[in-house]
């Protein structure tokens, strides 16, 4: 969905919707991360979703769901249910539906008659749609045509076939470069994916266009004009295809007879990659927003490396969709998220942003039958958009979005991202679930197998807890850092099992010290850390002496042919910012202490 093309006819769709008083459910995917058919089972699911004969009518984008089957099978399903609505097909003619198609054959005649007259020679290459495609088919005939008008034969050694995607610049460059190294004199590309991919693999070769060919495209997507050079192609204005379809829907609910198929014209855009001049084009500020936009793709990659952290200590379902809802609140065009769970018998709304802005987790089932609950989004105009929550070959629900189409990027990357992330985190708590049980896997997570103390994560999980949403203390602290003394003497004297055992009673020393609201982590080896709540002005000292009352104890017992001792340094935390700082200074004094402690045995 987030691609140019299927945004703006999201965008134009919405538009026209609001206007007239209509309601469009939009189902499908942000993207299909894979082509393995049983990886897909999942994503493909959404398709399913629609209850579709309670609609008036649907708009099919069929070259946008074409991975892994979904198209073909989301056609057939359509074409065989004898209930289903009246379909308009955007940019493709399909047995039984109406069509809202450009002159597929016309187009490509005008952009191929104007790069042949460019040409010197029929030295001229094409690259086709898929072949399973009616519009791949017309515009192939509308290439030929222009160059039998020209006089020129078309051979298959010219003809490459393309899928109408951006996955086959290598293949196509192999394709057109020939033994000398050289190129025919233009390549005539069936859309714009395939041209502008076709020209990045050709640069990065050491090609230049127009210099060794000339290239052209169909379909003026933002890349097209944004490239370096910018593309010569035809544009097919989405608005009139989206206005095309929702007109033919009216008349057909107005019960007029409209033809089947209504054809879009399309305007030809001459640029650069065929030797022209593009009068406004500016180079220099195309080359800062390609700058601008390597530096956000930067920033954008970082922030899904801590958008994966964020939902990898999620341990429960709960706070997964606190996490996820948390996330999508942060996106500027999202206005309203239901985030729905599938359940054997009903479904149940897990989470949701309302249209206050507010995020609630307070779970509500409601019935199979219906999408949402009673009441929510029930009189909205315009687009409202249904996403998958899935992994792989597993389905876990939905997310019901309303979202302002005027924002640039309305569905996004990051979108995708978030939907990914939860599905995967809901996929990785059943098999805990199933395997294990939720709450042994969450102390492994959280604490230390061997002293049962909490570790890194448990530690900063809790830390985070004396703070409020603004980082504020909600109580007075101080960190202390206990380090346990001589663990390499009892290790090479009485092997590392006895050291083990050693690690164990200090924690325990430790933890049997702490008041309530407190806790202490090992961090790894013989050191441990704990933080402290300074209820009273003699709290540092009280558990000092609470530790090593604990571990003399323990020595007068007799218990182990060693003695156990730690060393302890402390320091109050001022605010949740200068945690380090603070556990840097608490270290420093119990590094002293332990050095002391060394030159008084000496």
């Amino acid at each position: 969905m987030y691609r140019d093309y299927s945004a703006s006819i999201i965008r134009n769709i919405d538009n026209y919707a609001k206007r007239r008083g209509h309601r469009v459910d939009v189902y499908g995917n942000c993207s299909v991360p894979s082509n393995n058919p049983l990886q897909v089972i999942g994503y493909k699911s959404i398709l399913s979703l629609p209850p579709l004969h309670e609609y008036d009518g649907i708009i099919l984008c069929a070259d946008t769901i074409d991975q892994a089957g979904l198209s073909k099978e989301l056609i057939d399903k359509l074409q065989t249910d004898p209930d289903t609505p009246p379909v308009v097909c955007i940019r493709a003619e399909i047995t039984g539906f109406y069509s809202i198609v450009p002159d597929n054959r016309a187009i490509m005649h005008e952009v191929a008659q104007y790069v042949i007259s460019k040409c010197k020679s029929g030295d001229i290459g094409f690259v086709t749609g898929r072949d399973d495609l009616l519009d791949s088919a017309e515009r192939r005939a509308g290439f030929e045509d222009a160059m039998r008008e020209a006089g020129y034969e078309v051979s298959e050694d010219m003809i490459f076939h393309g899928n109408y995607w951006i996955t086959q610049g290598p293949e196509q460059a192999d394709f057109f470069i020939k033994p000398d190294g050289t190129l025919p004199e233009a390549i005539i590309c069936s859309n714009d994916y395939e041209a502008v991919t076709l020209m990045d693999e050709l640069i990065q070769r050491g090609y230049s266009i127009p210099g060794d060919t000339m290239i052209s495209g169909i379909d003026n997507i933002t890349e097209a004009g944004d490239h370096i050079p910018s593309l010569t192609t035809i544009e097919i204005s989405e608005e009139n295809l989206a206005t095309a379809a929702m007109d033919l829907l009216e008349r057909i609910m107005e019960q007029e007879n409209p033809d089947l198929c209504v054809n879009v014209p399309g305007t030809m855009v001459i640029r650069e990659s065929t030797g022209d001049e593009d009068p406004g084009r500016n180079v220099y500020q195309a080359l800062r927003e390609l700058k601008l936009s390597s530096s956000h793709s930067i920033e954008a990659m970082r922030e899904y490396v801590l958008l994966s952290t964020d939902f990898e200590e999620t341990l429960t379902r709960e706070a997964a969709v606190k996490v996820t809802l948390r996330n999508l609140k942060n996106i500027p065009s999202v206005k309203e998220c239901y985030l729905c769970e599938y359940r054997e018998n009903d479904r149940i709304l897990s989470g949701y942003i309302n249209s206050d802005g507010e995020r609630i987790t307070e779970p509500r089932t409601f019935p199979s039958s219906r999408l949402l609950p009673e009441g929510l989004l029930e009189d909205v105009e315009g687009v409202v958009i249904y996403l998958p929550i899935a992994n792989k070959n597993v389905i876990y629900g939905y997310a019901v979005l309303l979202v302002d189409t005027s924002e640039p990027y309305f569905i996004n990357e990051k979108m995708e991202f978030i939907f990914m992330q939860t599905g995967q985190v809901f996929n990785k708590l059943d098999l805990y679930q199933k395997y294990f049980g939720i709450a042994d896997i969450m102390d492994l997570y959280i604490k230390d197998s061997l002293t049962g103390l909490l570790n890194r994560k448990g530690f900063e999980k809790e830390f985070n807890k004396l703070f409020d949403k603004n980082k504020n203390k909600l109580h007075n602290i101080a960190i202390a850092s206990i380090d346990m003394d001589s663990l390499k003497y009892i290790n090479d004297t009485f092997g590392h099992t006895s050291g083990d055992e050693a690690i164990k009673e200090v924690s325990k020393c430790i933890y049997n010290s702490l008041n309530s609201k407190e806790f202490v982590a090992r961090m790894g080896g013989d050191e441990f850390v704990a933080v402290l709540i300074l209820s009273d002005v003699g709290r540092i000292g009280q558990f000092i002496r609470s530790v090593r009352k604990n571990l003399k104890e323990i020595n007068e017992k007799k218990k182990y042919p060693f003695e156990l001792s730690a060393s302890i340094g402390t320091s109050e935390l001022t605010e949740w910012n200068n945690l380090l700082e603070c556990m840097s200074q608490a270290d420093k004094a119990m590094y002293l202490e332990k050095k002391a402690k060394k030159k008084n045995r000496k």
